[in-house]
């Protein structure tokens, strides 16, 4: 449980530096690729699917764009990859704390 609170509170902290003005797209996909990995590690890709899918899902598309130069794209997509990993983990804790 400990384990758990220490990895949203490491989720959250990261989402607020991604807020931050001057951040550039890399350092999106960074924070999103490491909420994704919090989120595997707790067993989001198990107990919580669809919500680890959508995040994982819009991480690619986070990908492409940055590829294809659409930062503004690729930053959304991302953020939006952050979002859906921390609903993840607060759908694990809710069932841990069932």
């Amino acid at each position: 449980m400990i384990k758990k609170t220490i990895a949203m509170f490491l989720m959250f902290f990261g989402f607020s530096l991604a807020l931050e003005k001057n951040i550039t797209t890399s350092e999106y996909l960074d924070e999103a690729q490491k909420a994704l990995k919090i989120a595997y590690e707790n067993g989001a890709h198990i107990k919580a699917q669809y919500e680890y899918g959508k995040a994982l899902g819009f991480y690619n598309i986070a990908k492409e764009q940055a590829s294809n130069f659409q930062t503004e794209k690729a930053i959304d997509a991302a953020t939006k990859s952050i979002e859906w990993s921390l609903k993840a983990m607060e759908k694990i804790n809710k069932e841990v704390s069932q």
